[in-house]
């Protein structure tokens, strides 16, 4: 024990100067203004900063006159050339990797990861563990589990050998605290190269159970530690036969109850979502570990790191070191600046280094309160436009309608939503099966990898015939919308539509 305080509090000490330059009061105004030019001046002899004319902004007027808000579909034909092997497109600096993720149209999408967007990421992460450790008594004696991504797939390269996805996750660590943390990790990566996902599982479980003192969860899903604590409960035989009868003897009389806060008695904290969709389960989370600090995470996306946790705060503090950032109000459809929020509902706009500029990233947030000189703190609420993202896995209308193409029932009505932990398709068509329309929605990389996981089941089909649009105004004006706000759509992310169309079709 005393190496592992020695280690985490050598962590600690590296992350000081980045929590400190966090908590000092500051310009906010200059602060994200200094970072947006710095980032252009860097970036003017690309053929985007070309394009929009970095060399002649001057404030952030400029930079909003001459450069468009994008999406993804924007920088795809850059990324394209990218892939292929050409330089100084986006940005000046070498492309490290690409890290895959989901978009709406086009399902799997490439973003680009360099040095300084990696530090930008870091900015956040520092801050975030110094005040951990600092804050919480008995974190830094323990040893802290962070989800570990299973390599589902080969390892794949673009055609000009820049890699794709991280080598592993602890590449969010600067190369001195990564080498640390290896030390302190409660599970090693080995568990990422396991066969299938029950052997990922075991894996996991068996190293976790070995591990006496382990004080820190960092897990993003609150639905995979359930999971995964259920994986323990149902398979404790045989993930303890070569355990000492006294360390048997504990855990299996703590899992009679699901008391998992006495298998790990030196747990101090639990960091997972807890906001949007996410907070429907954080009770079952509450139940399985009575007494332990659950704090919900800050908002975090493939692109960008947006926001992060303080102990005891409520809400997140906008990571102003780390990107330059927008707001666009969701109510009046104006941009407001870090600086200038107000309480209410924006959509998140970022500049990166990584070489999108005022990309409109899809996420709104809820600003709680608001400071002169400290950053606000604000709270993920949900994407913008229809979307349904139980366990993350991000599926959008556009998305759904384009399944539907794919296998044949776009003529017929179909109407995707989700249950507790599947999708259910109703749909006219008698001929679309249960494995059809789970195999199309895997080709969405999110729900694929939540499936694989197994917090997503095999989607399921309902034949529907009676009217189904007439069911679906019903419950909805049921529940107080004015028939003149229901459009027509494909995807809901309501659940126990089951039960209204029995209703309807007995």
């Amino acid at each position: 024990m005393i190496m592992i305080r020695l280690l985490n509090n050598v962590c600690r000490l590296l992350y000081k100067n980045e929590y400190k330059r966090f908590s000092l009061a500051c310009d906010i105004e200059k602060v994200q203004t200094d970072y947006l030019i710095n980032l252009l001046q860097k970036n003017l002899d690309t053929e985007y900063g070309k394009k929009y004319s970095f060399m002649n902004i001057r404030n952030y007027n400029d930079f909003a006159e001459n450069v468009p808000l994008s999406t993804y579909n924007d920088y795809k034909p850059y990324i394209d050339r990218i892939c292929d092997g050409e330089k100084k497109i986006l940005t000046t600096e070498k492309i490290l990797l690409f890290e895959l993720t989901s978009g709406s149209a086009n399902e799997k999408k490439l973003i680009p990861y360099t040095d300084t967007l990696k530090k930008e990421f870091q900015r956040g992460i520092k801050a975030w563990l110094y005040d951990v450790y600092s804050n919480i008594e008995g974190v830094c004696d323990g040893k802290s589990y962070w989800s570990i991504t299973p390599v589902t797939s080969r390892k794949s390269y673009t055609s000009c050998g820049i890699p794709i996805g991280f080598e592993e996750d602890s590449e969010y660590f600067g190369k001195i605290e990564k080498r640390i943390m290896e030390r302190v990790f409660a599970v090693d990566s080995s568990v990422k190269f396991s066969d299938d996902m029950n052997s990922f599982y075991m894996h996991t479980a068996k190293q976790l159970l070995k591990c006496s003192n382990l004080s820190l969860i960092s897990v993003w899903n609150p639905t995979f530690l359930s999971l995964l604590c259920n994986f323990i409960k149902e398979n404790a035989d045989i993930l303890t036969e070569d355990f000492d009868k006294k360390d048997r003897d504990r855990i299996l009389n703590a899992l009679e109850n699901k008391h998992f806060n006495l298998i790990f008695p030196n747990l101090k904290i639990i960091s997972c979502w807890a906001d949007g969709s996410a907070k429907d389960y954080i009770s079952d989370i509450e139940k399985l570990f009575p007494g332990v600090y659950i704090q919900p995470k800050g908002l975090l996306a493939t692109e960008c790191f947006i926001s992060f946790p303080l102990v005891n705060e409520q809400g997140s503090r906008l990571s102003i070191y780390s990107h330059f950032f927008e707001f666009r109000n969701t109510a009046n459809d104006k941009i407001y600046l870090a600086h200038q929020l107000k309480k209410g509902e924006y959509e998140v706009i970022v500049t990166t280094g990584g070489g999108f500029y005022r990309y409109c990233i899809g996420d709104i947030v809820e600003v709680l309160e608001t400071f002169k000189d400290r950053p606000p703190l604000i709270r993920f609420l949900r994407r913008k436009g229809i979307t349904s993202d139980l366990f993350g896995e991000k599926l959008t209308e556009e998305f759904v309608n384009k399944v539907a193409k794919s296998i044949g029932i776009n003529d017929s009505f179909y109407f995707l939503a989700p249950e507790k932990n599947y999708y259910c398709l109703y749909t006219t068509n008698k001929n679309v099966t249960d494995d059809i329309i789970d195999n199309a929605l895997c080709e969405s990389f999110h729900y694929s990898y939540c499936r694989s996981l197994g917090q997503l089941e095999k989607a399921k089909v309902i034949v529907v015939d009676r009217k189904p649009e007439k069911i679906i105004l019903s419950r909805l004006t049921s529940e107080g919308m004015r028939l003149g706000d229901i459009k027509p759509c494909h995807l809901s992310n309501r659940d126990g539509w089951g039960e209204w169309f029995r209703k309807g079709t007995d």
